[in-house]
């Protein structure tokens, strides 16, 4: 029995969910089998009792998750079965169903990242990449669609579903012979396939043909299938065969009430009976549906108007001073003076806009005034037009160079345009000695925007001491001390700004910035709500509130926020990176690169836009435009070879080996002392089977650097790809004679010696190892599991009692579970308290579920066995020994028929694991 006993190595780890006993395992086992029956609404009262009982039973939970989709419960499904993906359900049971939820539910992006950002095996990518293709086609994208099932084609040419998905969408977009070239072949793998026929049905009809035939043969084949009675019903219904047809549309409405095509199709057939009246009301009933799925006359004293317009100013009343200005400045001739009275009085009522079309109408004027033309220059930045200030600034570096309020006027452009150096050279250089409050700001602003709190703070507390009873002065030095995590110092600044000023809008912010970094959100909301109320054009209030929902999972309520910040100020970083962020998270490439093209028009050179767009190019398979971006990234970083090494990989991982190659040689050429380029280069052409250059690089290294434990490595990774295993061996061995603390070669050696490859020689080396009083607790536990997989438990189990004593035993529960597979059969009460032990420490890993079971299973009880087998296959549904070991327990439970279609629909006898003897023999008694 121990030779079937599936053994936990040092780092396998997987994830899974609480333990079932054997009334919980009874329950789903009677939910299961209902549902396989089709008694859905039995298997569903039998769930709610299990999750009842047990809330965190993931097998149950996945049923649920099905069940409720079928039933049309489409948002509690996603919820369901979201959370047996949080909890660790295996992404192959989970995704298929969730992307046909998301489907539904309308979130087409979700379904792409599913399929973009998971390893899936190949039934479940099959399933997932269809209902991503029909999401395409809902989102107008048939082309997308088309190229999806083109690429998925390549790797799956005989997938009779994707075959046929194609051929259906080539027939929409007119494409007739490549449609008849794909159903050719399809007839050739799967002629009387429903969905088969459904295609041909399709292709025949858009050629003009009669497809009657071929639906009343699927028909015959399917007579229940509602696709089938639809495809049927329509074409009797084209043929004039209405009462036949109606009949067939009767039985389908039977089976699916309410249904929107089958409607369609009842409205179409009376419309052809001539019964305009009914097909009207259904449609218009069916609109109704839908619907609910888914804005003076001019003083003659003009003098009159100037004097009235001073004294309203002078008096603060500046509504009266800008009407009574304005209408003065539109008659005559106004100097300077007035120009910046009017333009003050304008600004303080909020007619921003208006001042700078006034200002911009009497520049001849403006530029002759170097306060007024700072108004003006600071105007047109507030409402994001820069450039025009940009215009003004030759002619008053003509008249007014070398002024100081000058140099503060071009920093302030240079900053508003994010062109830090620029600004800096200008404060280290003709404003370097200067004192003025002014300045001082825009030093801290220049530090705080390179994040360089640190810096900044002491200018901004120099600031705060010229003008202590300055609010917004203490709001920047408390934000700073925020930054720099002085929380206790900064929230005594900000309660006495709110004091003074319960309604200060930076105080208010301040206030939610301090609970945010304190973890609590409830207080940080209250206080950015109220930011907000205040102020609604707070940019940084914004953004904050963003970051604050994003914390709190509320990424919809973070995007809104975020949207509002970018349309405040278009040239804002942040607010755009974090949607970035929060877009890919969500699944929503196309969103997101739009927001990194505008990124990438205010930094146009910036590498790391272009990476993050590459990222998103590659994750889109597009992969010309991914090496686009990554040729700009290339031509941005070449004279920098440790970031071509970076780029280098991407490129490799991408699949631009042209590129990855070109990267390698020139960081090589730009670094030729140093040894790492040349390692990494030989890695990847051993990678990519260019035996012949990395043979040249790994020589070239040898003679220039001489031998070293990284070459050791690369030499023994060279000899592994080009079938030496037992020279890699000894590669690897010599790196570990030169570096006993090298763990990379130690593995590679480990995994070597666990198929065979000089097994005896690695347990020698740890063995001598291990002797040692500084041999590592890693080294023991590599020996222990050695002897594990070459069934050696004699050697392997006081080695395993010896690692359970070390205090910081990483991989404790692996060690309790592999001992416990060692007792099972022959002391099984010990083996259960062992796996027991390790549930505890793990009790969310489908190995050691797998074990547990296994172990009650050896017992006798194979019920309980089976309910735990089932949370370890819920967990890791592509685990041969689990397959054999739910097999087993259905077998002693009479269920032969059931045991032969696990062990087969999983093809469990086509893949190695130590028990496919015993699997076998299992399967030859079935």
């Amino acid at each position: 029995m121990r030779k079937g006993i599936k053994g936990c190595l040092l780092g396998t780890m997987l994830v899974s969910s609480s333990l079932v006993w054997a009334d919980t395992a009874q329950q789903y086992d009677d939910a299961l089998t209902a549902f396989n029956e089709g008694e859905i609404q039995s298997s569903y009262l039998l769930l709610k009792q299990v999750l009842k009982d047990n809330s965190d039973h993931l097998p149950s939970k996945l049923l649920m998750g099905r069940i409720l989709l079928l039933d049309g419960y489409i948002g509690e499904a996603i919820d369901e079965l979201e959370e047996v993906l949080l909890a660790g359900g295996d992404v192959n049971l989970v995704m298929p169903p969730l992307s046909r939820a998301y489907l539904f539910a309308g979130k087409y992006n979700k379904i792409f990242a599913i399929l973009n950002r998971n390893e899936l095996n190949d039934e479940a990518r099959l399933s997932v990449t269809l209902v991503a293709g029909t999401a395409h086609s809902r989102l107008n994208e048939r082309d997308k669609a088309v190229a999806l099932y083109n690429r998925t084609l390549k790797e799956f040419p005989d997938s009779v579903a994707v075959l046929n998905a194609q051929t259906t969408l080539l027939t929409e977009l007119g494409r007739v012979d490549e449609a008849e070239r794909l159903l050719d072949k399809t007839l050739a793998i799967n002629p009387d396939g429903i969905f088969t026929l459904l295609a041909k049905g399709k292709l025949v009809d858009a050629k003009g043909e009669s497809a009657l035939p071929i639906y009343a043969r699927a028909m015959e084949l399917a007579p229940d299938n509602p696709a089938v009675m639809r495809a049927y019903a329509g074409a009797l219904a084209e043929d004039g065969q209405y009462e036949k047809a109606s009949s067939i549309v009767d039985d389908i409405e039977k089976q699916t009430p309410g249904d929107v095509q089958n409607q369609l199709l009842k409205a179409r057939i009376l419309a052809l009976t001539k019964n305009q009246l009914e097909a009207d009301k259904i449609l218009k009933a069916l609109t109704e549906r839908l619907s609910l799925l888914t804005d003076e006359q001019l003083n003659e004293q003009i003098e009159l108007s100037l004097i009235t317009g001073i004294v309203a100013y002078l008096n603060n009343n500046y509504d009266l001073a800008s009407t009574e200005l304005t209408r003065y400045i539109g008659k005559r001739d106004a100097t300077p003076e007035q120009i910046g009275m009017l333009a003050d009085a304008l600004l303080k009522t909020g007619g921003y806009k208006d001042a700078a079309k006034m200002l911009e109408k009497h520049e001849y004027l403006v530029v002759e005034n170097l306060t007024l033309a700072r108004l003006n220059c600071e105007l047109f930045m507030a409402l994001k037009k820069s450039f025009k200030c940009e215009q003004m600034m030759p002619e008053l570096e003509k008249r007014y160079a070398g002024e100081p309020q000058l140099d503060i006027l071009r920093t302030k452009v240079l900053l508003n345009k994010r062109r830090f150096t620029e600004a800096a050279a200008i404060l280290n250089g003709p404003l370097a000695t200067s004192d003025e409050a002014e300045v001082m700001g825009l030093k801290v602003a220049l530090h705080s925007d390179q994040r360089d709190y640190d810096t900044a703070l002491p200018l901004a507390r120099q600031l705060l001491a010229k003008q202590p009873d300055s609010l917004g002065h203490q709001a920047i030095v408390a934000d700073l001390l925020i930054r720099t995590n002085q929380l206790e110092e900064a929230t005594r600044i900000v309660d006495g700004i709110l004091s003074k000023e319960p309604e200060n809008i930076a105080g208010l912010v301040a206030r939610a910035r301090i609970a945010f970094f304190q973890n609590d959100y409830a207080r940080s909301r209250k206080a950015i709500d109220d930011a907000i109320k205040q102020d609604k054009t707070s940019v940084a209030a914004q953004i904050l509130a963003a970051q604050i929902y994003l914390a709190d999972d509320r990424q919809e309520t973070a995007i809104e926020h975020l949207v509002s910040a970018k349309t405040l100020d278009k040239s804002n970083i942040l607010a755009r990176e974090l949607l970035v962020s929060v877009y890919r998270e969500q699944g929503d490439n196309k969103a997101a690169l739009a927001e990194i093209n505008a990124l990438l028009g205010i930094e146009r050179l910036s590498a790391r836009y272009h990476m993050e767009k590459a990222s998103v190019l590659n994750e889109m398979k597009d992969a010309q435009g991914t090496k686009t971006e990554l040729d700009m990234v290339y031509a941005l970083w070449s004279e920098q070879p440790q970031k071509l090494l970076s780029l280098a990989r991407f490129q490799a991982d991408s699949g631009d080996a042209e590129g990855a190659d070109r990267s390698y040689r020139t960081a090589i050429g730009q670094a030729a002392d140093e040894q790492i380029g040349y390692l990494e280069y030989a890695s990847f052409l051993i990678s990519h089977t260019q035996f012949e250059q990395a043979s040249a690089v790994i020589a070239k290294v040898n003679g220039q650097f001489g031998l070293s434990p990284d070459l050791l490595r690369i030499k023994g990774d060279y000899a592994r790809a080009t079938g030496q295993p037992e020279a890699a061996f000894d590669h690897y061995l010599n790196a570990l004679h030169m570096d006993s603390s090298y763990t990379l070669p130690l593995v590679n050696a480990f995994e070597l010696a666990k198929r065979g490859v000089k097994r005896d020689t690695l347990i020698s080396y740890l063995t001598a190892q291990n002797q040692t009083d500084s041999a590592p607790v890693f080294k023991k536990h590599l020996l222990a599991d050695l002897y594990y997989t070459a069934g050696s438990f004699e050697q392997a189990e006081p080695l395993y009692q010896e690692l359970l004593k070390a205090e910081k035993l990483t991989n404790r529960a692996f060690v309790l579970n592999n001992l416990a597979n060692i007792y099972a059969g022959t002391d099984n009460t010990k083996a259960l308290k062992m796996a027991e032990q390790a549930l505890t420490l793990m009790p969310k890993s489908a190995a050691l579920l797998d074990t547990k079971g296994w172990i009650i299973a050896l017992q006798e009880d194979y019920l309980t066995g089976l309910g735990v087998l089932r949370q370890a296959y819920t967990i890791d549904s592509s685990d041969p020994s689990v397959h054999y070991h739910i097999a087993f327990a259905l077998y002693k439970l009479g269920r032969h028929d059931e045991a032969r279609q696990m062990l087969i629909e999983h093809n469990t006898l086509e893949r190695t694991f130590r028990e496919k003897e015993d699997a076998q023999a299992l399967l030859d008694k079935l």
